[in-house]
């Protein structure tokens, strides 16, 4: 009868080991708000959640080199999923951009873009040069993205940047 429970015990300490021991436990107090996520019940984002100021940092490789910049992003969201876009970035080591043909270590910049609430993806275009960026939300306060500038002087860089609180 022992070696028929020390058995069974073994075949239950295998169970649990190759099975997982993951807690379902949830950590919220209880009558607490669910986290925002500004998605609707089809799972497609809000219209405005791209609304707001972004922020992070990102290697840039450019005609001049390859740099590490703080890119900031105030992006206003307008109806029918039309946005502008004032960007501002400034170099914080390596080579820095360029300005037309005049070398920079910071600028500010004019875009206008599109966001597809569906899928949360995003594109932006340039108002002065070929540029484009594009990514999508993460989460309600990360965005994935990825600039390219064709041309003579080339750029390119991928950053995750920070929803920022508002002043």
């Amino acid at each position: 009868m022992r070696s028929r429970i020390e058995i069974s015990l073994v075949f239950i300490v295998m169970l649990i080991i190759t099975s997982g021991c993951g807690s379902t436990a949830r950590t919220e107090a209880v009558g607490s708000p669910p986290p925002a996520t500004d998605r609707m019940s089809d799972g497609s984002w809000s219209d405005d959640v791209l609304q707001g100021t972004w922020e992070g940092t990102a290697w840039r490789i450019n005609s001049r080199g390859a740099s590490r910049i703080l890119d900031r992003l105030e992006i206003t969201c307008e109806p029918n999923g039309l946005l502008r876009v004032k960007r501002e970035w400034q170099t914080i080591e390596g080579a820095g951009g360029h300005k037309g043909r005049t070398p920079v270590m910071k600028d500010e910049e004019d875009l206008i873009g599109v966001f597809d609430a569906r899928t949360g993806r995003f594109r932006f275009v340039e108002m002065e040069e070929p540029g484009t960026m594009e990514g999508h939300l993460v989460d309600r306060d990360t965005i994935d993205l990825f600039s390219t500038q064709p041309g003579r002087q080339p750029s390119t860089s991928h950053a995750q940047l920070q929803r920022q609180p508002a002043p």
